[in-house]
């Protein structure tokens, strides 16, 4: 069962009302101008009287009074199975029985943070395009002339291979620099901004701390970025190359196995990938 969608009184502010489009709340909000107020029903399920309306026992407030409920539900605004509301940003738990962080707001499935990463690494190698272009090309030109090496050695007859070219380093160290800082620039721009990179909104999810909503600090930010680049870091290094490979690709699976779907940089920096837009943090 579903709530229906309709105006309620405002979880963040009871003197307005806020939309509830069946599923979350939204950002609508209208002042109470009626005086009449706590006798409309709007919003509410066909047959329910409205809060002035409802027989008050002893201490009882009324619709107006009610106290303010864990998680920013009032007592009149229930469920038809009983249960609170949703605060505000709050996304629904019970919906399909899936893991969510200790507030309620369902945790992303693994494939959505495959699907937004992917993205997202086409934009920075679009953005990263003029300025990789130049060892790109460089790093071009050198296999070119080793590989035109290895075709005369080998009309030639000759039994002895050219070595790989040192010249090769300097290009690939600069282009792997490169996107690693454009990478960091790119998530600490977005995530402590909205808590999500443009890949993220394609695919409706976001980055939070896991005990509070609204985008991560830039402490966190820091620490899971550079967590999540570790293994990109370590492949600079040759003798590192592989472990570094390894350790990325236990970094993407990790949320697959893990009870609060969090990958490997997640747990470092204390955050969850999240269903839905965080909350604005208050000015």
């Amino acid at each position: 069962m579903t709530q229906p969608s309709g105006w309620y009184d405002d979880p963040q502010d009871p003197n307005q009302l806020r939309y509830w489009d069946g599923v979350i709340w939204s950002s609508h909000v209208t002042p109470k101008v009626s005086p009449t107020v706590q006798d409309s029903t709007i919003g509410m399920p066909y047959g329910v009287a409205p809060a002035a309306k409802r027989p008050q026992g002893p201490g009882s407030q009324g619709a107006q009074g009610a106290p303010t409920a864990p998680g920013g539900s009032r007592p009149d605004q229930r469920w038809p199975q009983g249960g609170p509301m949703p605060a505000y940003g709050q996304q629904l738990g019970w919906q399909s029985n899936l893991p969510t962080t200790p507030d309620g707001v369902v945790l992303s499935g693994w494939w959505k943070r495959v699907l937004a990463r992917i993205i997202d690494n086409i934009i920075v190698s679009m953005v990263a395009l003029p300025l990789t272009f130049a060892p790109m090309k460089q790093a071009f030109n050198v296999l070119q002339d080793y590989f035109q090496q290895i075709v005369n050695a080998v009309q030639a007859g000759s039994s002895t291979m050219p070595t790989q070219p040192d010249a090769l380093s300097g290009p690939i160290l600069q282009i792997g620099l490169t996107m690693m800082v454009l990478n960091l620039v790119y998530e600490i721009a977005f995530l402590t901004r909205t808590g999500a990179t443009p890949g993220k909104r394609v695919v409706g999810i976001s980055v939070r701390l896991r005990d509070k909503p609204g985008p991560p600090t830039l402490d966190a930010v820091l620490k899971r970025t550079a967590v999540k680049q570790g293994g990109d870091i370590a492949g600079l290094v040759p003798v590192l190359g592989f472990f570094g490979s390894l350790f990325s690709t236990v970094d993407v699976l990790w949320p697959l196995w893990d009870v609060k779907n969090q990958a490997i940089h997640d747990k470092a920096a204390g955050t969850n990938v999240v269903v839905g837009p965080q909350p604005r943090r208050d000015a």
